[in-house]
Protein backbone atom coordinates (compact mmCIF):
# COMPACT_ATOMS: atom_id res chain seq x y z
CA UNK A 1 0.00 0.00 0.00
CA UNK A 2 3.09 2.19 0.75
CA UNK A 3 4.37 1.92 -2.69
CA UNK A 4 0.53 2.67 -4.06
CA UNK A 5 0.29 5.99 -2.20
CA UNK A 6 3.44 6.90 -3.30
CA UNK A 7 2.99 6.13 -6.37
CA UNK A 8 -0.44 9.01 -6.46
CA UNK A 9 1.53 11.33 -4.70
CA UNK A 10 4.37 11.43 -6.99
CA UNK A 11 1.80 11.56 -9.94
CA UNK A 12 -0.22 14.24 -8.39
CA UNK A 13 2.70 16.01 -7.71
CA UNK A 14 4.32 15.74 -11.30
CA UNK A 15 1.28 17.46 -12.58
CA UNK A 16 1.87 20.23 -10.16
CA UNK A 17 -1.64 19.80 -8.43
CA UNK A 18 -2.45 21.23 -4.52
CA UNK A 19 -4.32 18.67 -2.47
CA UNK A 20 -6.94 21.22 -2.53
CA UNK A 21 -7.59 20.50 -5.98
CA UNK A 22 -7.88 17.27 -5.90
CA UNK A 23 -9.91 17.58 -2.68
CA UNK A 24 -12.34 19.80 -4.42
CA UNK A 25 -12.26 17.47 -7.59
CA UNK A 26 -12.76 14.18 -5.10
CA UNK A 27 -15.27 16.04 -3.11
CA UNK A 28 -13.50 15.37 0.14
CA UNK A 29 -11.74 17.53 2.49
CA UNK A 30 -8.16 18.75 2.26
CA UNK A 31 -6.97 16.77 5.09
CA UNK A 32 -8.33 13.75 3.56
CA UNK A 33 -6.30 13.61 0.87
CA UNK A 34 -3.12 14.44 3.12
CA UNK A 35 -4.05 11.50 5.26
CA UNK A 36 -4.43 9.28 2.60
CA UNK A 37 -0.70 10.17 0.79
CA UNK A 38 0.66 10.05 4.42
CA UNK A 39 -0.92 6.38 4.78
CA UNK A 40 -2.74 7.64 8.62
CA UNK A 41 -5.77 6.50 6.61
CA UNK A 42 -6.87 3.41 4.73
CA UNK A 43 -8.35 4.08 0.68
CA UNK A 44 -11.10 1.52 0.03
CA UNK A 45 -10.20 0.68 -3.94
CA UNK A 46 -13.22 3.09 -5.39
CA UNK A 47 -11.34 5.63 -3.22
CA UNK A 48 -8.37 4.48 -4.87
CA UNK A 49 -9.69 4.38 -8.69
CA UNK A 50 -11.41 8.01 -8.26
CA UNK A 51 -8.24 9.21 -6.72
CA UNK A 52 -6.67 7.81 -10.04
CA UNK A 53 -9.14 9.10 -12.40
CA UNK A 54 -9.15 12.38 -11.45
CA UNK A 55 -5.51 12.05 -12.01
CA UNK A 56 -6.00 10.91 -15.49
CA UNK A 57 -4.50 7.66 -14.52
CA UNK A 58 -5.83 4.45 -16.06
CA UNK A 59 -6.20 2.14 -13.06
CA UNK A 60 -5.26 -1.15 -14.85
CA UNK A 61 -1.62 0.81 -15.84
CA UNK A 62 -1.18 1.89 -13.04
CA UNK A 63 -1.41 -1.35 -11.08
CA UNK A 64 0.59 -3.17 -14.12
CA UNK A 65 2.97 -0.54 -13.08
CA UNK A 66 3.24 -0.81 -9.54
CA UNK A 67 3.02 -4.64 -9.81
CA UNK A 68 6.22 -4.81 -12.14
CA UNK A 69 8.05 -2.36 -9.09
CA UNK A 70 8.01 0.19 -11.47
CA UNK A 71 10.41 -1.25 -14.67
CA UNK A 72 8.58 -0.66 -17.64
CA UNK A 73 5.97 -2.51 -18.33
CA UNK A 74 5.48 -3.94 -22.24
CA UNK A 75 2.82 -1.62 -24.02
CA UNK A 76 0.34 -3.16 -26.42
CA UNK A 77 1.47 -2.15 -30.32
CA UNK A 78 -1.99 -3.34 -31.22
CA UNK A 79 -5.46 -4.00 -30.14
CA UNK A 80 -7.65 -5.96 -32.05
CA UNK A 81 -11.74 -6.43 -31.22
CA UNK A 82 -13.10 -9.64 -32.26
CA UNK A 83 -17.04 -10.09 -32.32
CA UNK A 84 -17.80 -14.38 -31.66
CA UNK A 85 -21.42 -15.43 -32.05
CA UNK A 86 -21.61 -18.51 -30.50
CA UNK A 87 -19.94 -20.15 -27.45
CA UNK A 88 -18.15 -22.99 -29.43
CA UNK A 89 -16.74 -20.23 -31.31
CA UNK A 90 -15.41 -18.34 -28.35
CA UNK A 91 -14.23 -21.31 -25.96
CA UNK A 92 -12.10 -22.34 -29.67
CA UNK A 93 -10.55 -18.59 -30.43
CA UNK A 94 -9.95 -18.54 -26.48
CA UNK A 95 -7.89 -21.94 -26.94
CA UNK A 96 -6.29 -21.11 -29.62
CA UNK A 97 -4.89 -18.05 -27.93
CA UNK A 98 -4.02 -20.05 -25.08
CA UNK A 99 -2.11 -22.39 -27.23
CA UNK A 100 -0.23 -20.23 -29.53
CA UNK A 101 2.23 -18.93 -27.23
CA UNK A 102 1.95 -15.62 -28.53
CA UNK A 103 2.34 -12.31 -25.90
CA UNK A 104 -1.31 -11.77 -25.39
CA UNK A 105 -3.06 -9.85 -23.20
CA UNK A 106 -7.16 -10.93 -23.77
CA UNK A 107 -10.07 -8.57 -22.33
CA UNK A 108 -13.33 -9.97 -22.82
CA UNK A 109 -17.00 -8.40 -22.65
CA UNK A 110 -19.87 -10.65 -22.23
CA UNK A 111 -22.68 -8.97 -23.40
CA UNK A 112 -26.13 -9.24 -22.51
CA UNK A 113 -26.96 -12.03 -25.28
CA UNK A 114 -24.42 -14.39 -23.58
CA UNK A 115 -25.63 -17.32 -21.70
Amino acid sequence: MKKLLEFLRNERLNKSLKQAYLAEKLGVDESTISRWESGQIAMTFLQIENYASALEIDIYEMFAFLASNGEDIPRPIAEVHVEVYTQGAYNSLMQHLANSGLDVAIKNTKLKRWK
